[in-house]
């Protein structure tokens, strides 16, 4: 199977750009300038940037409301820790889900996520921090954090008026793991210079003689660029939803009602709940305290939803009340339909190869 080197995914308002090999797996691009990059993992003195790309592959042609991909890299010494990323993005949202295992049975003790750069002249930096109810805001320079407190979200607010965001994924009780073993440590440090903000998420840390469980790591995560029409304000919700989102009640509630809609319809689906849920069966843990967000599992129905109203020619927006995210980048993007997406460097002979 062919590896592509570089595949282009460009919405209305942005493009994403995912890499084979390199400093970086990703970026994001608006109005013609990169605005956001996601780098590589690091476990122990193993960087991933020095790997081999064993896989990147697209999945959805032209003309879809939504692109797939997926990439695999293998860092070939030591026990060969290998990294699998799947992708979507819609409606100038991205999710990344990691997938990260040691091959040869060997553990991980020390874990740093890829690294997140803001690129651009940035006026304000929004963080805000795990168990917190609203962002600490500050200008965009120097030091704007340094602790072991997970940010859930972080939102760049840039001088030509782009905004651009990175939110941590519905996974709190992974990126908490750290404080659930003995020594463990975690540490988030995020610093503002002239062209770029840049948040380096080491997640896990331990002492050499803690040993940590044989076990593969899923962090999922969400990233998003304000579009060119992104709306703002609220909308009259056509079907109002109310708890945690990952819930098994929620899904059915609203794929009840999104099957049943008629041709040509713009529906608003309305969700209200709260920023965090330790409610253990909505992820597959059933009687246990498992603290989980729900961003994710929105941005997953708002995708399939679309796909479903547009074979009949219509639409889904979501209203989002999860204080203190109803006024992030995502929240504003889930307010407008996802239009068609293309692929900027896709050749009719490329399909062979897929």
């Amino acid at each position: 199977m062919k590896i592509e080197s570089q595949i282009q995914i460009a919405a209305s308002g942005s493009q994403l750009e995912l890499y084979a090999d390199g400093p970086e797996c990703a970026a994001l691009f608006a109005g013609g300038s990169k605005v956001l990059g996601i780098g590589r993992i690091k476990t122990g003195s193993f960087d991933e940037s020095l790997g081999l790309a064993e896989k990147l592959r697209r999945h959805l042609a032209n003309g879809a409301l939504s692109a797939s991909a997926e990439s695999e890299n293998v860092i070939p010494f030591g026990c060969e820790y290998r990294v699998k990323r799947q992708w979507k993005f819609s409606g100038n949202i991205g999710e990344l889900t990691d997938d990260i295992a040691a091959d040869n049975g060997g553990i991980i003790n020390d874990l740093a996520l890829e690294p997140v750069t803001f690129y651009g002249a940035a006026s304000e930096v929004s963080v805000l921090l795990d168990g917190e109810n609203s962002p600490r805001v500050s200008a965009a320079d120097g030091v704007i954090y340094d602790g072991e407190t997970l940010p859930v979200a972080v939102k760049v607010l840039f001088k030509d008026g782009h905004a651009a965001e990175f939110y941590c994924g519905d996974d709190f009780w992974r990126h908490r793991c750290a404080s659930a073993l003995p020594g463990g440590k975690a540490r988030h440090t995020i610093t503002a210079g002239e062209d770029r903000v840049v948040w380096e998420r080491k997640v896990l840390t331990l002492p050499e003689d803690v040993e940590a469980e044989k076990r593969p790591w899923r962090f999922k995560t969400l990233f998003a660029v304000s579009g060119e029409n992104t709306a703002a304000g609220t909308q009259k919700a056509d079907l109002q939803l109310n708890g945690c989102a990952a819930s098994p009640v929620i899904h059915k509630q609203l794929r009840r009602f999104i099957r049943k809609q008629q041709e040509n319809s713009a529906v608003v689906i309305g969700i209200a709940g709260d920023i965090c849920c330790e409610d253990g069966s909505h992820v597959s843990r059933p009687g246990k305290k498992i603290a989980h967000g729900m961003l994710g599992e929105i941005f997953d129905e708002y995708i399939w939803s679309n796909s479903v109203m547009a074979r009949k020619s219509g639409c889904c927006t979501v209203e989002l009340n999860i204080l203190p995210l109803s006024a992030s980048v995502i929240a504003g993007n889930l307010r407008k339909a996802p239009e068609k997406l293309n692929f900027p460097d896709w050749r009719e002979e490329d399909e062979e190869n897929l």
